[in-house]
């Protein structure tokens, strides 16, 4: 049944209708109205059009009507102008959606938009074509007029782009970083243009098929503290900090994870902890040890099941900025050089797990990985292997007459 259109044409039109919270709608088009909004301290105008796509008819607010003052055609506005600026606003978008209008900042909020209906990657691929992508000259490039070249000039200047989480890396382990975080962008990039030409928005896609990713830059020479750094940093820690490392330790879950966490998600009966919400988008169950268990029995006691887990000594939520501050502060108090991130505790975890000769699969399954990839990667030279121990059992030891004295006193691991 279609919906009766609304005359709003005139302030007298308007001032008869009663006042009421949703908007009156006067069809412009088919799938496109124009809305009239009353309030007793004046109307306001708003757009709606059908979205194929989500089978919705999302609605916004644009300008107020000029009920009670003069229109300027941009923030006060007449039913005329503001039924025009409707009809501009869709033929517009209409016209840059057609093949040969459509451009890389199209692409990219088009492909964070189908993320955010389909998928659970939405955040990390909206932030990083955001700083990488949006920012640039080449978001305003029309996909059928890209070239490789245009790509080797972007990915050159996104090269020079500081960071000062970087900051304090050697000049080798910084490119090393941009690189490795590069690489990621590139990915997400190439997934948004891609996406643009299986929809038709370009004739080609071989501009993008030449950019290639930078090889032999994501395995990071990984920091993990002894047992003995652990000690030392968690009597450096304030309580709030304390419980938090302490969780870090025995879980080797992430940040985000963490801080999500809710009493009910600790199971006395089985001693895992619920994570319900990772980053792969599947719950998994955490096994903790007789340490993590009571660690965790300590922090639900006398909580409801639905009550957070972690929060600062003055009650607030935790956040990235603080964390990282409080963790440095940590470090600096306890010794613990070079300066380890709340993401070390994680790497300490499976570095740990890795030495005792726990398989990668069960290491890669606590940790919230769907294969055993990244993983091996990382830890894959810390684990027991037959081909080590070969090698050592049959290697003889060519000792020098000239052998120094000089002994360790300590070893680190990184």
């Amino acid at each position: 049944m279609a919906r009766k259109s609304i005359d709003l044409r005139t302030r007298e039109a308007r001032r008869r209708l009663p006042l009421k919270d949703d908007p009156y709608w006067h069809t412009v088009e088919r799938e496109l109205s124009l809305g009239y909004r009353k309030t007793a301290a004046g109307g306001t105008w708003h757009i709606r059009q059908y979205n194929p796509a989500t089978q919705r008819h999302p609605k916004r607010r644009f300008a107020a009507a000029d009920d009670h003052l003069e229109a300027d055609g941009t923030k006060v506005m007449t039913f005329s102008q503001a039924q025009r600026w409707v009809l501009e606003q869709v033929h517009t978008k209409t016209v840059e959606a057609m093949p040969g209008n459509y451009i890389v900042r199209q692409a990219v909020t088009d492909y964070i938009d189908f993320l955010h209906r389909h998928r659970k990657s939405a955040h990390d691929t909206e932030v990083k074509p955001a700083a990488y992508v949006l920012s640039t000259p080449i978001a305003g490039k029309r996909l059928d007029d890209l070239t490789p070249e245009d790509l080797e000039n972007w990915l050159a200047g996104a090269l020079k782009r500081r960071s000062r989480r970087n900051a304090l890396a050697d000049p080798s382990e910084r490119l090393r970083r941009r690189r490795s975080t590069l690489n990621r962008v590139i990915v997400a990039f190439k997934a948004c243009l891609n996406l643009a030409a299986s929809n038709g928005k370009c004739r080609s896609a071989d501009a993008w098929k030449r950019l290639k990713k930078f090889r032999g830059v994501d395995s990071a020479r990984l920091r993990w503290l002894t047992v003995d750094e652990t000690i030392r940093l968690q009597n450096a820690a304030a309580p709030d900090l304390h419980a938090l490392i302490a969780a870090g330790l025995n879980s080797g879950a992430r940040l985000g994870e963490l801080l999500a966490l809710r009493a009910g998600d600790y199971d006395r009966t089985s001693r895992t902890l619920l994570i319900a919400d990772s980053k792969s988008g599947k719950p998994r169950r955490i096994p903790l040890t007789d340490a993590g268990s009571a660690l965790f029995a300590e922090l639900t006691a006398g909580k409801l099941e639905d009550d957070p887990l972690f929060r600062r000594s003055d009650g607030s939520a935790w956040y990235r900025v603080a964390l990282t501050r409080a963790m440095r502060q940590a470090c600096e108090a306890a010794k613990v050089r070079p300066v380890a991130t709340f993401h070390t505790l994680r790497h300490t975890y499976a570095s740990h797990l890795a030495t005792a000769g726990v398989p990668l699969a069960f290491i890669a399954e606590a940790l919230g990985h769907t294969d055993t990839r990244m993983v091996s990667l990382h830890y894959g030279h810390l684990s027991p292997s037959a081909v080590h121990d070969a090698i050592r059992a049959a290697l003889p030891a060519f000792k020098s007459t000239t052998a120094g004295k000089v002994t360790h006193i300590r070893s680190r691991k990184v």
